[in-house]
C-alpha cells in the first residue's frame, strides 16, 4: 500500500513539473499554430490588384494624411491603440512580419491594442501602414514575451544590414536594418516618419526583465539592395543598454533543470529501492 502511494507521488512531481516548466512551450507551440493557420488563411485569400482596391487607396490617403500633419496626434498610448485604418469582411490582420534572424512569423494587426499585443505583433497607431512607398515610417509593436510566448524576445539578435520581411495584402516588401536605439517610452518623436524614407520600425521592451523602463527601437529602410554599414557610434552603446541575453539564457537553463530535477525524484520515488 505505501509503495503505491510512493508511486503516486512519484508519478505527481513528474506530471508536476511537466506542466510547470514545459508550460511556456506548450504556450508557444499553440501560439504558434495559430498564427499560422491565420497567416495561411491570409494567403489563400483572393488578392484584389491595388490599383483597383478601394482598401489600399484608403491606405495611401491615411500613410499622406499623417505625414503632411506631422503626425500630430501621435502622443500617447492612446493614440498608439487607434487602428489606422478599418478592415473590411471580418478580417482581422493587415498581412504578416517575418524575421529570419530571430525566428519570427507574426500576423500584423492594426492598433496596438491590448487585445492585438497578445495575439502577436501589431502596427502601432498614427504610424504609417507598410506599402512600399516614400515618406512611411510603419512602426511594429511586440510583446518582449508573453506567458512563454516569445513574439520579439531575441530582437538582441537583430544587426545592421538583416533583413525583416512585411507581406501586405499586395505584395513582399523588403527591409533591412539601419540602426538601433534604446530610447524613453514616451519618446514619440523618436518613431516618426523619416523625410524621404521608406521605413519599418521595431518596437519591445528593454531590457528584458526590467518592466518596460525603456524601448529597444530598430530601424529598417527598403531594401534596394544596398550595402549598410555599420555606424562606429551607435547608440546601442549608451548607458541605457544592457544586454537581455544572459537573462534569456538563464530562464531556459532554470526551466529545463528545474523539469530534470523534478522527474529525476520523481523517479527515485517511483524506482523500488534495492535491499541490502
Amino acid at each position: 500500500m505505501k509503495r503505491n502511494l510512493m508511486n503516486i507521488l512519484g508519478i505527481i512531481l513528474i506530471g508536476i513539473g511537466t506542466f510547470v516548466f514545459l508550460s511556456p512551450v506548450f504556450s508557444s507551440y499553440k501560439q504558434q499554430k495559430n498564427a499560422d493557420q491565420e497567416i495561411e488563411a491570409f494567403e489563400n485569400e483572393k488578392k484584389v490588384p491595388k490599383e483597383k482596391d478601394p482598401l489600399y487607396k484608403e491606405a495611401i490617403q491615411y500613410n499622406q494624411k499623417i505625414y503632411t500633419e506631422g503626425q500630430k496626434n501621435l502622443k500617447d498610448v492612446w493614440s498608439y491603440r487607434t487602428s489606422p485604418i478599418e478592415l473590411k469582411d471580418s478580417k482581422s490582420n493587415f498581412g504578416y512580419i517575418r524575421i529570419k534572424k530571430m525566428d519570427v512569423k507574426l500576423p500584423l494587426y492594426l492598433g496596438a491594442t491590448l487585445e492585438n499585443m497578445r495575439k502577436g505583433a501589431a502596427i502601432m497607431g498614427e504610424t504609417s501602414l507598410p506599402l512600399g512607398t516614400k515618406n512611411s515610417n510603419c512602426v511594429i509593436a511586440a510583446h518582449r514575451g508573453y506567458e512563454g510566448i516569445p513574439y520579439f524576445r531575441e530582437i538582441e539578435k537583430l544587426k545592421v544590414g538583416d533583413r525583416v520581411i512585411i507581406k501586405n495584402p499586395w505584395e513582399k516588401l523588403t527591409y533591412q536594418v539601419e540602426e538601433i536605439k534604446i530610447i524613453q517610452p514616451d519618446d514619440s518623436d523618436q518613431i516618426k516618419i523619416r523625410k524621404g524614407k521608406d521605413m519599418v520600425t521595431l518596437l519591445t521592451c528593454h531590457p528584458y526583465r526590467g518592466h518596460g523602463r525603456y524601448r529597444y527601437v530598430v530601424y529598417c529602410i527598403r531594401d534596394h539592395g544596398q550595402k549598410i554599414a555599420e555606424k562606429k557610434n551607435s547608440t546601442i552603446k549608451d548607458m541605457h543598454f544592457q544586454s537581455s541575453e544572459w537573462d534569456i539564457r538563464r530562464e531556459k537553463i532554470v526551466r529545463y533543470v528545474g523539469l530534470m530535477l523534478l522527474i529525476f525524484f520523481g523517479i527515485g520515488i517511483i524506482m523500488p529501492k534495492k535491499k541490502r
